[in-house]
């Protein structure tokens, strides 16, 4: 009898262990899931959550990785590029990084280095990232990674390859719907028809990735698409449908908590105002430029404009 119901009391206790340990199963693995969508969604939150998945992960394990690639893709996107390059500084010289980090890492670096002008360091960066993605994608070519491929050759300047090279992926991909990868894919079409000088072309492919980004809950690829937008329409003069754009691309940045993309908003309707002779306009929306913020053209602009009103 004893026998019988210590057994009975040993079977109950495993069978509650057997469930906690399902339980915290089942509870990391939905964890995992929910920082999955959101660092899809928002950078900005994803930023803010993840220091205790990074910390609660082996250092330098898979799962590490695929945390630190959410975090520096969200500096990226944000603009946050101090901080992105003190970052991969400490992991781009490692001989060991999983493939897929590797590669993306050394496209965020190659893109911040050719940013500050190391036009040749950053191309060696893009080349042997392409060279990584090209081997990976030679049997079963994944069109996110093609994007990427076609994203490299224009930060090379190799324009026409590269367009030629998307407008084939939208022909052969016409029945996607993934809307993360249409947005990408329009997105960059519209970088290369810029850089080809053809507007209509340009414009059209701002508004397809704009559609396509409504379909997401990432409120960052939203901004930037009405952003771009703004912008096929600034480049031809058409200044209304620019004006209405870049406030929708304002409302949704702030949003989006990206302060840099706010800023280059703010700076393009003054630059319009102060093309429409608007002074009043122009230095109210300067004052709410953080110009410390700011670098490169936009801090140009900047100046320009407040010596000029």
């Amino acid at each position: 009898m004893k026998f019988s119901i210590f057994y009975s009391l040993l079977f109950a206790s495993l069978i509650l262990v057997n469930e906690e340990v399902y339980a915290n199963s089942k509870a990391s693995k939905s964890a995992q899931q929910n920082i999955h969508h959101i660092c899809e969604s928002s950078y900005d939150l994803c930023l803010s959550l993840l220091p205790p998945y990074l910390a609660k992960s082996p250092k330098y394990s898979r799962l590490w990785y695929a945390y630190k690639l959410y975090q520096l893709e969200a500096l990226f996107a944000l603009e946050r590029d101090e901080e992105l390059e003190k970052m991969l500084l400490t992991v781009v010289s490692r001989k060991d990084l999983p493939e897929k980090f590797h590669i993306y890492s050394y496209i965020l670096y190659a893109k911040l280095i050719q940013y500050k002008g190391d036009t040749e360091l950053a191309n060696r960066y893009f080349n042997e990232a392409k060279e990584l993605l090209l081997a990976v994608n030679k049997e079963w070519p994944k069109p996110f990674e093609l994007i990427k491929v076609a994203n490299m050759l224009l930060y090379m300047n190799q324009y026409q390859i590269g367009y030629d090279m998307l407008l084939g992926l939208e022909e052969k991909f016409s029945h996607f719907t993934d809307a993360n990868f249409k947005y990408r894919l329009y997105t960059n079409l519209g970088h290369f028809a810029l850089r080809l000088q053809d507007h209509p072309a340009h414009q059209e492919y701002r508004l397809k990735a704009l559609q396509w980004a409504e379909k997401t809950d990432n409120t960052n690829m939203q901004a930037i698409a009405n952003f771009n937008v703004a912008r096929s329409h600034y480049f031809v003069d058409s200044f209304d449908v620019a004006i209405k754009y870049f406030n929708l691309a304002l409302t949704v940045s702030l949003k989006a908590r990206n302060q840099s993309l706010v800023d280059k908003t703010y700076l393009n309707l003054a630059d319009i105002y102060h093309r429409l002779n608007n002074r009043n306009n122009v230095k109210v929306l300067l004052k709410k430029v953080n110009f410390d913020d700011l670098d490169g053209v936009y801090a140009k602009l900047y100046t320009q404009l407040s010596n000029d009103n």
